[in-house]
């Protein structure tokens, strides 16, 4: 049931990442280029582009699940910031040595120059900012997607020599016990198949998780979990000891 999101170039995230990068070297070495030449520009781009890199994969891949969507809001600001602050060092110290020093034979700005920190930090920030509303703009997509493909979506289910046409949003938690399982709906009926937990986790779309070795949860309809149970609609269901609270997130 579960189709796999693809909004990749080629249908490839490096091919992707590496066109995208390719196109921002050339494009900031062609807008930055002064009166040293697009030759001195390119090569204060190639420089600096890994710096810029590694500040843009940090905040995204990082912070971005570590703090953000999980609403740690200060402790992304923080981390943001400290990305930045040491981003613009890195740059700074870059470009006085190999750019204006190696490449210029000129030292007379000073390596922390207030300004020319500031204006390193407010380049890697842009560049930053860019790439994390790209990335937040896919994972808004997706999720976007995934909700619509879960209220839509049918399970057919094989009881009792029935074919029973059930909607996914209908489905509170699914339960097994030997090789059958049983769903239990919103409107506090059960339909008891012949089959494995493993499979019918199988069946169902992204919204459920597998809390318990007995269990399977709709995770739009818990209500409250603590460490041992979680509880959806009139029934406390047991969590496993190894599921994370991540997990029963949406």
């Amino acid at each position: 049931m579960e189709q796999k999101h693809n909004l990749y170039l080629f249908n490839s995230r490096i091919a992707t990442h590496v066109i995208f990068w390719m196109l921002y070297y050339l494009l900031f070495g062609v807008i930055w280029v002064g009166d040293k030449g697009y030759l001195a520009s390119f090569y204060l781009e190639f420089i600096l582009l890994p710096i810029r890199i590694l500040a843009v994969y940090t905040t995204i891949y990082f912070l971005l699940p570590k703090f953000l969507m999980q609403k740690k809001y200060m402790l992304f600001l923080l981390g943001y910031t400290l990305v930045l602050f040491c981003g613009g060092i890195l740059q700074r110290v870059f470009i006085h040595l190999f750019y204006e020093e190696l490449l210029l034979n000129d030292s007379s700005t000073g390596l922390f120059n207030i300004m020319l920190l500031v204006r390193a930090v407010v380049l890697i920030n842009t560049t930053a900012l860019l790439v994390l509303s790209i990335k937040i703009f896919q994972l808004w997509v997706i999720e976007r997607e995934k909700n619509t493909k879960d209220k839509n979506e049918i399970l057919e289910i094989r009881s009792n020599r029935k074919t029973y046409r059930i909607p996914m949003d209908k489905i509170l938690f699914v339960e097994g016990l030997g090789n059958y399982v049983t769903y239990h709906l919103v409107n506090k009926t059960k339909i008891t198949s012949y089959g494995t937990i493993k499979a019918a986790l199988e069946k169902l779309p992204q919204n459920f998780d597998r809390v318990h070795k007995s269990y399977i949860v709709n995770k739009n309809h818990i209500k409250s979990y603590d460490a041992l149970s979680i509880d959806i609609a009139d029934t406390s269901i047991p969590r496993g000891k190894n599921v994370p609270d991540e997990l029963l997130s949406l």
